[in-house]
């Protein structure tokens, strides 16, 4: 994940002194999919739901995400994201964002060109293979 490039770097980002890797993937997901059950976010993630507890907690008691009722069964319980949970994931995002244009500094503009072209065309070929199966 890209969030590890800052660890691994020894970033200077405060943002991942507070957050790791999988939290700031786990507060993506619930801005993408909303309110889920730990279950629904284990898949995602492709961890075991005891994996997802440990992550939980640790947003919980920073303030970042929130247990709600599920409006169709109340003894059901999801986590979503609270605005200060928003807040970090913007600080996270920029932050790589930040560190990835910063990758791209001393490479001449065609090279960049170059790769942006590249990897447009495997992407094309990816789409192009679902569409066969």
């Amino acid at each position: 994940m890209a969030t590890e490039l800052f660890h691994k770097k020894g970033s200077a980002y405060d943002v991942f002194k507070e957050v790791s890797p999988q939290q700031v993937g786990l507060i993506k997901i619930l801005s993408l999919y909303g309110a889920s059950s730990p279950g629904h976010l284990a898949i995602v993630q492709q961890v075991h739901k005891s994996a997802i507890s440990n992550r939980l907690k640790k947003l919980h008691e920073k303030g970042w995400v929130e247990w709600v009722d599920s409006e169709g069964d109340k003894r059901t319980k999801l986590v979503q994201i609270t605005e200060d949970g928003e807040e970090i994931l913007k600080q996270a995002e920029e932050a790589i964002y930040d560190r990835f244009c910063g990758l791209f500094e001393h490479i001449k503009d065609e090279d960049v060109e170059a790769f942006i072209r590249i990897f447009t065309d495997v992407k094309e070929q990816l789409k192009k293979g679902e569409r066969e199966n």
